[in-house]
């Protein structure tokens, strides 16, 4: 058992070494110091807080409901324009891959299955045949 820890060790150890750990550091770090990207957060959070209290007092109009979805959506459209918001979602989304990849490589070694089936295509796999 002692192997499987160390060998897990090692593993974090790779993951937080690797080019997109570090770049998803890199872009957390400047979205956080940026003032736009933090103003543009807060204006987003405010508005699904009051989409969710409108929501808990259960006799809302769906018209309300439906004028504070079109803020959230405004709110959301005005991060996207940050580029320190829009880095730091591409790195999460690229991390999260490597993460997903990762998963599927160990499923694959503990059950000898993919993850949902294999497509036939070996350039949309991300488990390890081979």
């Amino acid at each position: 058992m002692a192997e499987i820890f160390e060998k897990a060790r090692e593993l974090g150890e790779a993951i937080i070494e690797s080019k997109e750990y570090k770049e998803l550091k890199a872009a957390e770090l400047a979205q956080e110091q940026s003032e736009e990207a933090l103003r543009l957060i807060e204006e987003y959070n405010e508005v699904r807080k009051r989409l969710g209290q409108e929501i808990q007092k259960g006799d809302v109009s769906e018209e309300r409901i439906t004028q504070i979805r079109e803020e959230l959506e405004e709110a959301y459209g005005k991060m996207t324009t940050c580029d320190e918001i829009t880095a730091y979602i591409n790195a999460q989304r690229t991390f999260q891959a490597v993460i997903d990849q990762m998963n599927n490589i160990l499923s694959f070694h503990i059950t000898g299955k993919l993850p949902g089936g294999c497509s036939g295509s070996c350039s949309t796999c991300g488990g390890g045949c081979h």
